[in-house]
């Protein structure tokens, strides 16, 4: 058994929901999604997560046909709005630049997922 000193465990601060957020109006989706992007950069689960939807685009944007780079940026989107019902899965998510994100929200344009090519 091995003790621990407090001093190498690392200070996590935790951001408060706003309390006007609801999870439930279309107006909150954005945040949300947000968050939930921080919540998975944060966490090894959430860094495979990511990986495997950007390799899975093959690094593109559907939205402008453009590379998702670390300096580009990127946000995860919902295919189907968690206000509207969907979940968090794989199969419902896909990476948009924030300025491709911000547009399918503003413009209430639709996003469907790249099918993956066939090797001939």
């Amino acid at each position: 058994m091995t003790l621990l000193r407090a001093s190498r465990i690392p200070i996590q601060r935790h951001v408060k929901v706003k309390a006007e957020a609801n999870p439930f109006d279309p107006a909150w989706e954005i945040y949300f999604e947000k968050r939930l992007d921080i919540q998975m950069v944060d966490k090894l689960k959430g860094k495979r997560q990511l990986l495997r939807l950007w390799r899975e685009q093959k690094g593109i944007c559907p939205v402008c046909n453009q590379k998702i780079t670390q300096r580009t940026g990127w946000h995860s989107h919902h295919i189907i709005w968690r206000s509207m019902g969907g979940s968090d899965t794989q199969e419902n998510r896909v990476l948009l630049h924030p300025n491709c994100h911000s547009q399918v929200h503003s413009q209430k344009l639709t996003v469907e997922k790249p099918r993956p090519s066939r090797g001939v």
